[in-house]
């Protein structure tokens, strides 16, 4: 008998009709038009934010709060065709296009998952539900190259387009005649690199032209090719999809011929969780960790247990919603379908998911960048706290930065002073690192 889903009322397009593109202009028109008309009768809700930040950051918050129906209650979770929500939410992410040349370069290109980057964890001792998890995909993955049929992974490679202009003549080099360049292998026995996990809650993000703007000016400050795996999203794929993916392709990037000791990881919200995720799981499988950590307003609390979930609602563009909702971001990534119960929070708190409740010993020197007013501000204070108690024999352990009356992720917003500070102290972060 074929299951029977629950209706919903969906405020963006679920097509490509002309009715369904006509139905977002008017979502992003009525929310820009409020903005102007407030701004210029209000003025601006900070001196220090311009226009055109107001207008993004409405869109934002407007887009997160209203797209998905977030009224839905939670015993109908088991009814959402969530197949569906996630060919609606692909349907309705900014469309991707290559890097113009004055702002950086960038070659997408895929990993086979074969039989040698099956990764075998042996996690369930440690980790529990999620270790088992974690083995289960490694299997599967297993079985396809096996039978021939192997997973691809599609990842990308970003250069700066600082890193693409002749040291002598000024002028740009294009990296298309000299392939080599975006491709994951080192140009050099000991070539540094930068591998940064996009964020986005697990459900949004992969190919964003936001996201290649983030690499390609971390590519400039630091002068290092960076790389960016497209892991499975929720709620197609949920827990621990994603960070499997991730594994698989740090484990490829070394494979390739790069050192630990000459990899920073990286990652923002949801990819800062991954990034510290995969440092425990290198820790727990004995293997070298990378040289350095940089974490823009990591999400390590998938519980949202810290007050500022609400104390800073209004001032980011991220909305306060209840674990009662379907449709909240943790839910959608964990178990999408699942209706919300107290052993289901408890299973957040697993380490690999919610990082903030690990072992945060022995990390490689780690830089945090968050804004002021972000809801995650309290949960990201407490884990710089942790760590720099947890490495208190090793004084540069983290250093947390943040940044004044800025929101979730506000290195987004690369025309803004303060998302120009933070790529700089990135590029100052990786050269210490290395120069040290």
């Amino acid at each position: 008998m074929e299951k029977s889903f629950v209706p919903l009322a969906l405020r963006l397009r679920t097509d490509n009709s002309v009715l369904g593109r006509l139905k977002n202009i008017a979502f992003v028109s009525s929310g820009t038009i409020a903005t102007i008309i407030k701004y210029y009768w209000h003025g601006p809700d900070e001196k220090t934010w311009c226009l055109r930040f107001h207008i993004l950051k409405n869109i934002l918050h407007q887009y997160l709060s209203e797209s998905l129906p977030h009224t839905t209650p939670n015993e109908v979770s088991a009814q959402i065709d969530f197949s569906y929500i996630s060919d609606y939410i692909e349907l309705n992410n900014l469309p991707s296009r290559p890097l113009s040349p004055n702002v950086g370069w960038n070659s997408e290109f895929n990993i086979v998952v074969d039989e040698n980057a099956c990764t075998k964890y042996n996690l369930e001792e440690k980790y529990g539900l999620s270790g088992t998890k974690l083995n289960r995909l490694s299997s599967e993955d297993r079985v396809l190259a096996q039978q021939g049929k192997p997973r691809t992974i599609s990842c990308q490679i970003v250069l700066g387009a600082q890193l693409t202009r002749c040291s002598k003549c000024l002028s740009n080099v294009n990296p298309h005649s000299s392939p080599e360049l975006l491709m994951p292998q080192p140009l050099e026995p000991n070539e540094r690199i930068i591998i940064h996990f996009h964020g986005g809650a697990y459900c949004v993000g992969e190919r964003s032209l936001t996201h290649l703007y983030i690499y390609a000016h971390i590519s400039s400050r630091a002068g290092l090719r960076v790389f960016s795996p497209n892991y499975r999203l929720a709620p197609r794929h949920c827990f621990p999809s994603h960070l499997h993916d991730c594994v698989v392709s740090y484990m490829h990037i070394v494979s390739c011929g790069f050192k630990p000791e000459n990899i920073i990881l990286a990652g923002d919200s949801a990819g800062g969780a991954l990034a510290v995720e995969l440092l425990m799981i290198l820790k727990e499988m004995s293997l070298p960790k990378p040289a350095g950590l940089v974490l823009i307003s990591p999400w390590v609390d998938s519980t949202c247990a810290g007050k500022s979930w609400i104390t800073n609602q209004g001032f980011d563009y991220l909305p306060g919603l209840s674990f009662e909702d379907p449709f909240h971001p943790t839910r959608m990534f964990y178990a999408a379908g699942t209706p919300f119960s107290e052993s289901m929070r408890e299973e957040l708190k697993c380490p690999l998911v919610s990082p903030i409740f690990g072992d945060l010993g022995d990390m490689p020197p780690m830089l945090i960048q968050m804004g002021e007013y972000e809801l995650l501000s309290d949960d990201i204070h407490a884990f710089a706290a942790k760590v720099k108690q947890q490495n208190g024999h090793n004084p540069s352990a983290v250093k947390l930065e943040v940044y004044d009356k800025m929101p979730h992720v506000f290195v987004m917003f690369d025309f803004m002073d303060e998302a120009q500070q933070a790529f700089a102290s990135f590029g100052r972060f990786a050269r210490a690192i290395f120069d040290h």
